[in-house]
Formats: C-alpha cells, structure tokens, sequence
C-alpha cells in the first residue's frame, strides 16, 4: 500500500513539474499547450516501463469539470451575461443539440451496427465547445468584449445540454433490448435539471457571499472558496438537477457579488489559488489524454487499415461540427438585429408610458428603473453590435477539450466499437484544438479584429473612475468632519485618489501589449524596485536591525503595492 501510494505521488509531482515547464515553452514558441502535452504523454506512454494510466471518467465529471466552469464563471460579468443571454442560450442549446443529431445522422450511416442511442451518445460527447480554451484564446487575440463575452457563455452552459443528452443517451444504450431515445424525457429531464440547477446555484452562491463576508481567517476563507463548487455540482445532483449548470450560476453570483462583499485581498487570493489549479488540471487532462492514446489506438485491433477509417471518421465528425456551427450563425444574426429593432421600440413605448406617470411611486420608479436599464442595454448593443466577421470568429472558436475527452470515457463498456468511439472523439478534440486553435489568431487578424481602443471607451473610464474617486473622497470628508479629523489628513488622501484619475485616461490610450509604451516601462520600473525593496528588506531582516513586527508590517506594505501593481496589469 505504501509502495503504490509512493508511486502514486510521484507520478503527480512529476506530472506537474512537465505541465508547468510544458506551459513555459508553449508560451515562448507560441504553440498551443495543450497539443504539446498530448504528443508528450503519447512518447511518455510508448516508453517501455512507463505507468498505466486510467482515471475514472467520474473524476473527471465531478472532480475537474466543476472548479473548470466555476473558475470560468467567477470573470464572467452578470450585466453582459444577461445582455447576451439569448445568442449564447441559442449557442449552448440549440446548436448544441443539432449538432449532436447531425452527428448522430452521419455516425450511424456510417456504422450502422452501433444504433441510434450510441450515435447520439458521441454526438453529445463532441458537441460543446471548450470553455476555458476559446475565451482564453479570444481575450489573448484582442477579441471584442461581446464576442469574448458569448463564448464565455455558451461555453458554461453547452456542457449541461450535452451531458443531459449524453446520460438519456447512456440510459438507452444500458436499458437491455432498446437503442431508442424518448424525446418527451429528453425535454423533461432537461427541463428539471436547469430548474432545480438554478435554484441550487443561487441558494449556494449568495449563502457562501454572506459567509465569506464574515470568515475572520484568509485560511478558512480559501478553504470556503475551494468547497463551492462541490458543495453547489453534488446539491444540484442529488436532486436531480444539472451540477454544471449550478456550478455556473453559483460561480456568476459569487463574481459579482463579492467584488462589493469580499475584500479585495481575499479575491485576489482566490483568483490566485483558481487559477493555479485551472492551469495544472486543464493541462493535466491533454497529458493523461496523449498518455491513453496509444492504448486506445491498440484497442482498435482490427488492422491498418481500420485505425485509419476510424481516424477519418474523426476529421469527418470534424468537418461536421464546423459545418453546422457555421451554418447556424446567419440566422442568429438575423434574429439579434430583429431583437434589437423590437427592444427600441419597447424602449420608446415605455418612455412615453412614463410622461403621464408619477415616478415618485413605487410602481412608477420601477418603470422608470427598467426605462433606464433598457437604455443602457440598447446603447451596448449600438456599440458592440455584431457583424459577419464578429459571428465567423465565434464559429472558428469552436474548439473541443476537456468535457470531450472527459464524457466519451463515461461510455458503458459494454457499448459497440466503444474503443472507436473514444479514438473518434480524441481525434476531433486534437485537430478542433490544432487547425481551429493555431488559426484563429491568423482569422482575427485577416478579419480586422482587434481591442476597442475608441475614443468612446477613453472617455467612459476616465467618467467611471472620475466619479468612484469623487465618492470615495465625498464619503472620506463626511467620516473627517464626523470624527473631527484634520482637514490637511483628508488633502493627503484625496492627492493620493486624485492621481489616479489622470493615470487612469493614460492608460486607456495605450496599446496594453506593446512593451515600448510609457506605461508598460513604468511597470517594469515598478517591478524592479518591488524587488529590489523585498531583497533588501530581506537583508534587514536577516540581520536582526529592526523589530521583527516592524519589518512584517513594512513587508505588508510592499506585498500590498505589488498586488495593486498585478491588478493594474491584470486589468490592462
């Protein structure tokens, strides 16, 4: 027991220690991690004494796929979520079906001895995009904020449809004597498990806020926030709703309702412990993936010439995939401009609905709040208003991962050609990954797709930082005149505040990607004397010059110019 246990730790130490140095090169060459890793765990595999590797596919369901979503949906802003809701619930749900049926047509014309049950079954598996690696890839490539913003959508939410497909599927394959799929159940069990899924999610995600909020310990905080996600995906099981989908939504509620509730030190810390684990589990995944593919290659023992009909049928079911992705597109496009027109004509009904309305009652203000929020909304869709080379970059992004490579392992064994099956799937997460990935930024670029440098979003951040720092300083004189403090305090502080505003507008005009510009040289300024500060500090400390708790708190207070630092570099 020791022995495997020994075994066991060192092949994950070892596993991480390649996805980390995996990850550094990837980035330096400007190669997908992901495909690396999986050409390394093929090599590693065909090593002679190398480890057998085999996850169960409920790990990978209840394990990584949860804290995957959920650390998606903590960025996700609830304002653009619910602004494209629509495209993004025709992208998660709609297209997502389709395109496992069409699958399902063509794999069962072409291996008719697998049934319709089985079909459908890997339709459901390749369906869904990837979450993490198309908005990761978009927000990389400059990709405007909508665009980024739907595929961020559609990503959370297609796995919920293709995994409810999958286990009606799976429960047909499994029930003895029938192959047939129940599309009244189908529907019905879809529509219980997002009920259920929504409530469960909210409940979990506004219950861990009010908690957090008074978590005296950063320990126990961190502690909290790695629990969520398991605690809303196994609720939401247990009563037979959808885990991703209250994974999503507990994780939307938490991302926009902590930023007021939490502290800004905590989240920063949970977005450093999330992503941390997103890297090493994403990762980890393609690694076991090349690991498993030589032994599902060998499953396919029929000859040559059969892994390569198999291999076929796997760039078949890609062609496919991108064909109706494409496809459904036109129409969304059609349907969002028909939804735009309609929302201003309600807009204008509703302010002239208003003129004759007291506004000053309750019923009056609530109309005039929706008025407001429905000006806004058309504004945004004015402004990030959607093209044929917005909706070509979202039907390019449609990459397959890790739900692909983790659902088809979840296929019963005892299902027809299942190793052909697993073969067809890994072959459309690969080439999804290479031909779609690796260009995408060469289609972004030949289309003109870039970062939104307009004067427009100049002039808003320079307003909402303007006004948040008139707040602040407005609420500081209150507490000064309250509590008698000298007024020449208040100056000191608000110079402080006031100079970020002018900061603020000069960042805004720069290109955050050129390492020429005044503002990134001012960074790297910045990171040297951090550092510089921290080894000389280091060198006090050591020598015993000062009180210990002196230099803990002068270190507190560089650790803290450093964050504010990150973030200033994470948000431009």
């Amino acid at each position: 027991m020791h022995d495997m246990a020994s075994e066991v730790t060192l092949v994950v130490v070892i596993g991480i220690l390649l996805i980390g140095a995996v990850a550094t090169i990837a980035n330096r060459i400007g190669v997908a991690a992901p495909l690396l890793l999986v050409v390394l765990g093929a090599g590693i595999a065909l090593v002679p004494g190398a480890p057998d590797i085999e996850v169960p596919p409920e790990v990978f369901l209840t394990i990584i796929l949860p804290p995957l979503l959920y650390t998606a949906a903590l960025k996700v802003p609830a304002v653009d979520f619910r602004r494209n809701l629509r495209v993004i619930g025709y992208l998660s749900v709609v297209l997502v079906a389709v395109s496992a049926l069409v699958v399902a047509l063509v794999l069962q014309s072409l291996w008719p001895v697998i049934g319709f049950a089985v079909a459908l079954a890997l339709g459901a598996v390749v369906a869904p995009p990837d979450a993490v690696a198309a908005t990761a890839l978009g927000k990389r490539l400059g990709l405007p904020p909508r665009v980024v913003t739907i595929l961020e959508g559609e990503g959370l939410l297609n796995d919920a449809t293709a995994l409810v497909l999958l286990s009606t599927a799976v429960a047909a394959i499994e029930r003895p004597g029938s192959s047939d799929v129940e599309g009244g159940m189908l529907v019905g069990d879809f529509a219980l498990a997002v009920v259920v899924a929504l409530v469960i999610g909210a409940v979990v995600g506004y219950a861990t806020v009010r908690i957090r909020q008074f978590a005296g310990d950063r320990a126990i905080d961190t502690a909290i926030s790695l629990a969520t996600p398991f605690v809303s995906f196994l609720a939401a099981e247990s009563l037979r709703g959808s885990g991703i989908v209250a994974v999503v939504v507990t994780g939307l509620v938490i991302g926009n309702r902590s930023q007021v509730r939490i502290r800004a030190t905590r989240r920063a810390q949970e977005s450093a412990t999330w992503s941390t684990f997103s890297v090493i589990v994403e990762n980890g995944v393609f690694l076991t993936m090349g690991m498993q593919l030589p032994s599902v290659m060998a499953a396919v023992d029929e000859g040559e010439r059969h892994l390569v009909g198999v291999i076929g049928v796997g760039l078949l079911l890609c062609a496919v995939l991108l064909a109706v992705r494409l496809a459904a597109l036109p129409p969304l496009l059609a349907w969002l401009r028909h939804h735009a027109w309609r929302l201003r004509r309600e807009h204008d009904r509703l302010g002239e609905r208003l003129q004759g309305i007291d506004t000053t009652t309750k019923r009056g203000a609530r109309l005039q709040h929706v008025h407001v929020v429905r000006g806004h909304d058309l504004s945004a869709f004015r402004d990030q208003k959607l093209g044929w080379r917005d909706t070509l970059a979202i039907g390019w992004a449609g990459m397959r991962g890790v739900v692909t490579v983790a659902a088809v392992q979840t296929l019963p064994a005892e299902t027809p050609m299942r190793a052909e099956l697993v073969l067809a799937a890994f072959v459309v997460a690969i080439v999804t990954l290479l031909v779609q990935g690796g260009t995408l930024a060469l289609l972004v670029r030949a289309l003109g797709l870039g970062r939104d440098r307009s004067e427009r979003r100049r002039m808003e951040l320079e307003s909402i930082v303007g006004e948040a720092i008139d707040t602040g300083v407005e609420a500081m004189r209150r507490e000064a005149q309250a509590h008698g403090i000298d007024e020449a305090v208040v100056d000191i502080a608000s110079e402080r505040m006031l100079a970020r505003r002018a900061w603020a507008a000069h960042v805004a005009e720069v290109d955050p990607d050129d390492p020429t510009t005044d503002v990134a040289q001012i960074s790297r300024l910045r990171h040297i004397a951090i550092e510089a500060e921290r080894v000389w500090l280091d060198r006090v400390r050591r020598s015993g010059r000062f009180d210990s708790a002196t230099v803990a708190v002068a270190q507190r207070i560089i650790d803290r110019e450093e964050i504010g630092l990150q973030a200033d570099e994470d948000e431009h």
